[in-house]
């Protein structure tokens, strides 16, 4: 006869085998690196999935694109071969071109605007609709900061721009962006940015200051300006597979810590931000201009008339001009 201590005991082994039994690892793709602060936030979202469910839904997140690039992982994601993947707004231009309209420069013009716009349920709603249509299902998003341009000469004008050979990624929006600053757009892989400004095959790139200190592209190149022309996104999307095997208890539950997480990334982004831009200040010696933008946002006024002429993107960028109470 079992004593109450002894049933006791069979009792939590039983519970643990069940747990351990109904848990199951998600395959997470990314490109980015795991100590960056998307990275930080991607690891605490999926320990508390993790925890709140007793590991019934376990992320193994692969790092730094090993499992290909985000063209590559996305794919897999739509087919299910793997659950999770994390792309940024100008990737999912080339599969949504909806989503084009969220890499016009000047959409989000403060950080209160960019949080408002991107957290409204019509927006979120239209987002949702362009992507599950290509078997890609948004958790939500991660904000990645205002986006500027690190350069081997200082500017301070848009004029200072012209002509100088700027790396940007393969996305229409940023291309005519660059080419409306005057600037010749030289689209490369991400890993070929160091040694092409290194050997002054580019004279700058496109992205975030922080990276001066982040990636270290302070070592070969000594400026950064603030045009704080787009606010890039990356989109965590889930697979119809995740979708339809997660019981919907642990969906709500995934669905509702990666916005936690989301909202987190506003603040815990930019704060890094500038942390590590004053590291690139202290310890590289690089130097880091705020400008005039309104030069830029002139420039760019063509770009969104073609946006309200074409049929993929006026939708969402006349809800968002709604939201935004906006007008061309």
């Amino acid at each position: 006869m079992l004593t109450l201590k002894k049933s006791l005991l069979l009792a939590s082994v039983c519970l643990a085998f069940s747990a351990t039994a109904n848990a199951k690892i998600y395959k997470f793709a990314t490109n980015i690196p795991s100590d960056g602060a998307p990275g930080i936030l991607l690891q605490e979202f999926s320990q508390n999935v993790k925890d709140i469910t007793n590991g019934r839904v376990t992320f193994k997140i692969f790092w730094n694109g090993t499992l290909g690039g985000q063209d590559d992982y996305l794919k897999k994601v739509q087919s299910g071969v793997i659950s999770v993947g994390l792309a940024n707004t100008a990737t999912l231009e080339n599969i949504a071109p909806e989503i084009g309209v969220l890499n016009l420069p000047y959409i989000f013009r403060s950080l209160d605007e960019y949080s408002e716009t991107m957290f409204d349920n019509t927006v979120k709603a239209k987002i949702d609709e362009v992507l599950s249509e290509k078997g890609l299902n948004p958790l939500g998003f991660l904000s990645n900061g205002f986006r500027g341009i690190v350069t081997s000469k200082e500017i301070n004008t848009i004029d200072d721009l012209k002509g100088m050979k700027i790396r940007t990624m393969g996305s229409d929006n940023y291309i005519k962006m660059l080419e409306s600053f005057g600037a010749v757009p030289s689209p490369m892989a991400f890993s070929e940015v160091y040694p092409a400004l290194q050997q002054g095959v580019i004279d700058g790139a496109e992205g975030g200051v922080a990276a001066l200190w982040e990636i270290k592209y302070g070592e070969v190149t000594k400026y950064g300006t603030h045009t704080n022309h787009t606010r890039l996104s990356d989109y965590v999307l889930i697979s119809d597979k995740f979708k339809s095997t997660v019981s919907s208890e642990d969906l709500e539950v995934v669905f509702g810590e990666f916005e936690k997480i989301s909202k987190k990334s506003l603040s815990f982004v930019d704060n890094m931000m500038a942390q590590s831009e004053q590291m690139g200040i202290e310890k590289l010696g690089v130097k880091i201009n705020d400008i005039d933008i309104k030069p830029f946002v002139e420039a760019i006024q063509p770009m969104y008339q073609n946006a309200l002429n074409d049929p993929n993107k006026q939708d969402l960028l006349n809800i968002i001009f709604l939201k935004q109470d906006r007008t061309l």
